[in-house]
């Protein structure tokens, strides 16, 4: 009988809550004019909110304008002094790096503060009272900028970082200018530079990667012009020793070659345009710098040989494994190719670097053909290339097949040992024909190394005819018929080509049947209209007129 009871006791106190929230429901429907508080009020923020942060902050320059006036009045040694308003800013500091993410302009104006009690201390400590030196100036400096970067790193406050570092940065710049001691700050620039690259290996402070790098490649080109220009180093300036010049160009290179190694390499992480730029730029300041400033160009360029040849090692035996080639691959191997070129242009003199070239062109394209790797193709054509150039054997070609020259010419043995070097890079590509005949790169490469061949040859043909014509009939007849030999080498160059490209299938060669005849066009006009015999004339458009209308005719046989 209890139970029955204090179970209906229950049965009743739940009907009763449940009608008293029926109630409560109807009222609220009943009055809409009187809503609801919300359960969790976030009352916005007021201006004045602001107001005690800004008092704070010039609190604090106020302290540091009460430990100038203490250190002008002598309370304070100017050492002493020195140490305090440090660590009054470094506390300024922590005291920001400690307030919480969500402010950020409180977290802004506390680093200002400490920038504005530190920047203006070193300046005159430094210029004014002479109280540190520039090396301890700029000690003190690096020290700032670290500290604002390891601080803001747990909360990852970027805020605090930008203002350290371009404190720190901007200090050094207007000290160096100042000091005109340009030694003490270039090491402050390279050192900051080197802690923002450490924290860019752990993904930290990527956007403060190109103040440091701009202020460490200025500061390094600085002080290189500074030994180097002809006038030598004005005597405004601090001595510079050309060791201590050296090691800063290294620590540059160093710097940023480390840092893109660990991040592409070990940490995956994919080349960035700053990367790309800045390594270049590096190399650039590092070796351009190093042979300005010293004679031990064999060394350099060794090492840019050595560099030259761990980027092809990276390219195509570790990021080439599985055949996917993405941004790091290419930056890689365009590193290797630019190095190599570099480096054996240092060592080596034009013809020596010109045959080396030659033989690096075989080298590629045999490995590219035979390992199945087009960028070492491509990279083989750049070589042939630059080896033509550098060695003049296009322009002495030119010469043969546009101007006047006979054979040999200025320097037969370049042009012979480029055209067999051109033929052999022509065999060894159409020996590897890979499937893809329609990757436009793989177009690109075939067509000039078959169009350096071709130019080459036509040359070389040109001057011997045209040797032979006045080994026939003296040196002093006339020009006019040596126009129309060349006229007919450029028309009968244009007949083999289609003939062999349809014979063949090469479709390279086909394509260059029309800037083949383009060049014959060239010279009817420029040459041979104004040539004094007729006779030649008419020879001349007799050839040029009948390629004309065997082209076709070739081109269908072929087929």
């Amino acid at each position: 009988m209890p139970d029955d009871l204090e179970r209906e006791v229950r049965d009743l106190a739940r009907r009763v809550a449940h009608l008293e929230q029926l109630l409560k429901v109807g009222h609220a429907l009943a009055c809409p004019e009187q809503p609801l508080p919300p359960a969790n009020p976030h009352p916005l923020p007021e201006t004045t909110a602001l107001l005690p942060v800004l008092g704070r902050a010039l609190l604090g320059l106020a302290g540091a304008y009460l430990l100038r006036a203490l250190t002008e009045t002598g309370t304070f040694a100017p050492q002493a002094g020195v140490a305090i308003g440090l660590l009054y800013a470094l506390l300024w500091l922590v005291w920001a790096a400690r307030t919480p993410a969500a402010h950020r302009i409180e977290t802004a104006l506390r680093s200002l503060t400490s920038v504005l009690v530190l920047a203006p201390l070193l300046w005159e400590a430094t210029l004014r009272f002479h109280a540190i030196s520039t090396w301890t100036a700029g000690a003190i400096l690096l020290l700032f900028t670290v500290f604002g970067l390891a601080v803001s790193w747990r909360k990852d406050l970027l805020v605090v970082a930008t203002i350290t570092t371009l404190a720190g940065l901007g200090t050094a710049a207007g000290l160096l200018m100042a000091t005109h001691d340009v030694l003490p700050f270039t090491f402050v620039f390279l050192a900051t530079a080197a802690a923002v690259e450490a924290s860019a290996c752990l993904d930290h402070w990527l956007s403060e990667r190109w103040l440091a790098a701009t202020a460490a490649d200025l500061s390094v080109l600085l002080a290189t012009w500074l030994v180097t220009n002809a006038r030598g180093l004005p005597e405004a300036y601090a001595p510079i020793p050309y060791s201590w010049l050296l090691a800063s160009q290294v620590l540059l290179l160093a710097i940023y070659l480390t840092s893109t190694i660990i991040r592409t390499l070990f940490r995956g992480f994919t080349f960035t345009a700053f990367e790309t730029a800045q390594c270049a730029l590096a190399f650039l300041i590092g070796v351009g710098g190093g042979l300005r400033l010293s004679n031990q160009s064999s060394a350099i360029g060794a090492l840019a040989l050595a560099c030259a040849a761990a980027c092809y090692v990276v390219s195509f035996a570790l990021l080439d494994r599985h055949g996917s080639h993405g941004r790091n691959f290419y930056t890689y191997s365009t590193f290797g190719i630019l190095l190599a070129l570099a480096g054996s242009r240092i060592l080596l003199s034009g013809a020596a670097a010109s045959a080396v070239w030659l033989a690096l062109a075989i080298s590629c394209i045999w490995a590219g053909g035979f390992f199945g790797r087009l960028t070492l193709q491509v990279h083989g054509a750049v070589y042939l290339l630059l080896a033509l150039v550098s060695s003049s054997a296009l322009e002495q070609a030119g010469d043969f097949l546009l101007g006047e020259a006979t054979w040999p010419g200025e320097k037969p043995a370049a042009i012979g040992a480029a055209a067999l070097a051109a033929a052999v890079c022509y065999l060894l590509a159409a020996r590897h024909r890979r499937a893809e005949r329609g990757t436009w790169s793989l177009q690109a490469f075939r067509l000039v190394v078959a169009g350096a061949l071709v130019w080459l040859a036509a040359g070389i043909a040109a001057g011997a005819l045209t040797t032979a014509y006045h080994a026939l009939y003296g040196a002093g007849a006339s020009h006019a018929y040596c126009a129309t030999l060349h006229t007919g080498v450029l028309a009968a160059a244009a007949l083999l080509l289609a003939w062999a490209g349809s014979r063949w299938n090469l479709l390279e060669l086909s394509r260059l049947i029309y800037p083949v005849m383009i060049a014959g066009a060239y010279r009817l006009v420029v040459e041979d209209l104004h040539q004094d015999r007729k006779a030649a004339l008419f020879l001349s458009l007799l050839l040029y007129g009948a390629a004309l209308m065997a082209l076709p005719r070739l081109h269908r046989a072929g087929d």
